[in-house]
């Protein structure tokens, strides 16, 4: 949920007001949704003392030659088509977690290169360090960072919930897509109600 995807005043979210208002008109209001439910969720966690853990995606050097050539090739793309990435470098305001979700200093944000949390980052040892079984997964995209994400952690065996309401991207088909083959094999699909009454019993 970083300022790149989400804050309609950046990145993103503002590329497709400019150039995509069709796109516009269904992920910036679903993503204002999915703000408020994430942010639900969080009080929730943080309430009852359960782990949070925040990752951020996105090069780690300026230049972005850290990630993989097909990424760089697509961000130098997307340069031509919009003037801008499709990823900020660590350090950047796009690259930050947007304000209404950010981080504490006693939870864990973990920088990543790849799409999935666990390519590239000891992601892994450390929920096992914090005795974590079970994830529930928040974030955008469903079909992309989130759906990889939740694979990778169930392929690994974790117990693995992914929050329907507190997920987005950019087409509601693909966010339908992505949501209905993680449930069929990988996780759970709940949405935020579910996940607050399961979490409070």
């Amino acid at each position: 949920m970083q300022n790149y995807g989400v804050n309609p005043s950046c990145g993103i979210a503002q590329m497709l007001a400019e150039r995509y208002p069709k796109v516009a008109e269904y992920y910036v209001p679903r993503i204002r949704e999915v703000i408020a439910n994430t942010r639900r969720l969080l009080d929730a966690f943080r309430q009852l003392e359960r782990e949070v853990v925040f990752t951020r995606h996105g090069p780690m050097l300026p230049d972005g030659r850290d990630m993989i050539l097909r990424r760089q090739q697509r961000d130098d793309l997307a340069r031509e088509q919009t003037d801008r990435p499709t990823l900020w470098s660590k350090g950047s305001k796009e690259h930050q977690v947007v304000s209404e979700l950010a981080a504490t200093d006693r939870e864990l944000v973990i920088d990543k290169n790849a799409s999935s949390a666990f390519n590239g980052t000891g992601i892994d040892q450390l929920l096992r360090n914090l005795n974590l079984e079970t994830l529930v997964v928040t974030g955008m995209a469903t079909d992309m960072c989130v759906e990889t994400t939740a694979r990778d952690a169930a392929d690994r065996g974790y117990n693995v919930i992914v929050v329907e309401d507190a997920t987005a991207t950019f087409f509601p088909d693909h966010h339908r897509a992505a949501l209905s083959a993680m449930a069929r094999v990988y996780t759970k699909v709940w949405n935020t109600d579910q996940v607050l009454d399961a979490i409070d019993s």
